[in-house]
């Protein structure tokens, strides 16, 4: 009897971004933190999208001549704000000028000051609507081949949509939750139930979506119980054992961090890790241990 061929299985290599913020922000220091970041072992160097901040496409292109190696991203761009003509011509100028470095972030926004000083619409439906309008105009207007698409959120349309859809499913595991007036993160079981909702939608494309989420917060310390106490404002309802298991919070020493990623792409099949730029020289001293 002839033993059946048993297959390796693949282990997702990591992928490591930071968000960083535009607010007022010269030329020089620009520069110096999108060089600071790749020095750090970033791959993803991203700008974000918000009114208050400098124009995500230029800012994008500035980052890209300022290093070498690094994915410039989007993460993530608000789909209410673009006309689709005018952002596949912004796409499409931005990845040939910086040799095909882009990675394409969407997603629906969340500032409701935004949408009002837009005079947009900003319930939910009419969000999600605007996204995938969006989504599936690009795939026409964008003939050649684009940029990786990143779509990022926590409902089942838009999850369903980024299964579908994208490359790269990103989780914020913040939905918005009325009874704080903001966005709050949910435990790692329901943060868990997302990642299994998307990998049902996905059917034969699952095995190829690269899932990525969004950290809130890296706190360096070797007490990690009161480390997690300083976090509960950004999950009120959750006691700090709950706050450690969560891949969108990042708290220990470097070395504990890091077993926590490696942990968090066993349970949850997470490989792409994101972090705010306020996390970025913390963060950068796990991306040491995880080369």
């Amino acid at each position: 009897m002839v033993n059946a061929e048993i297959l390796p299985v693949t282990v997702p290599s990591f992928r490591f971004g930071v968000v960083l913020i535009t607010e007022d922000c010269p030329r020089a220091e620009w520069v110096a933190k999108c060089r600071r970041a790749e020095a750090l072992g970033y791959d993803v160097i991203a700008v974000p999208d918000h009114l208050n901040l400098l124009s995500p496409f230029p800012s994008a292109i500035l980052a890209a001549e300022a290093t070498e190696r690094a994915t410039i991203g989007t993460y993530v761009l608000n789909a209410a704000f673009h006309h689709p003509v005018l952002l596949a011509r912004d796409v499409t100028t931005t990845d040939r000028l910086i040799g095909g470095r882009l990675e394409l972030g969407l997603g629906t926004g969340y500032v409701r000051s935004e949408f009002a000083a837009l005079g947009l619409p900003d319930d939910p439906a009419s969000r999600t609507r605007r996204l995938v309008e969006l989504v599936g105009a690009l795939e026409t207007l964008l003939t050649h081949k684009g940029p990786p698409l990143m779509i990022g959120g926590h409902g089942d349309r838009v999850l369903r949509l980024a299964a579908r859809r994208a490359e790269i499913v990103s989780f914020t595991g913040a939905p918005y939750r009325a009874e704080y007036g903001r966005t709050a993160l949910v435990d790692a079981e329901e943060l868990l139930g997302r990642v299994e909702f998307v990998r049902a939608a996905a059917g034969p494309r699952a095995a190829r979506i690269e899932l990525n989420v969004l950290s809130k917060a890296t706190v360096l310390t070797g007490d990690r119980r009161a480390g997690a106490e300083s976090l509960r404002r950004y999950a009120p309802d959750l006691a700090p054992e709950r706050l450690l298991e969560l891949p969108t919070l990042f708290v220990g020493t470097p070395a504990q961090i890091a077993e926590q990623v490696r942990g968090h792409r066993e349970r949850f099949g997470l490989s792409y890790f994101t972090v705010m730029e306020s996390a970025m020289e913390d963060f950068g001293r796990v991306i040491e241990l995880l080369r």
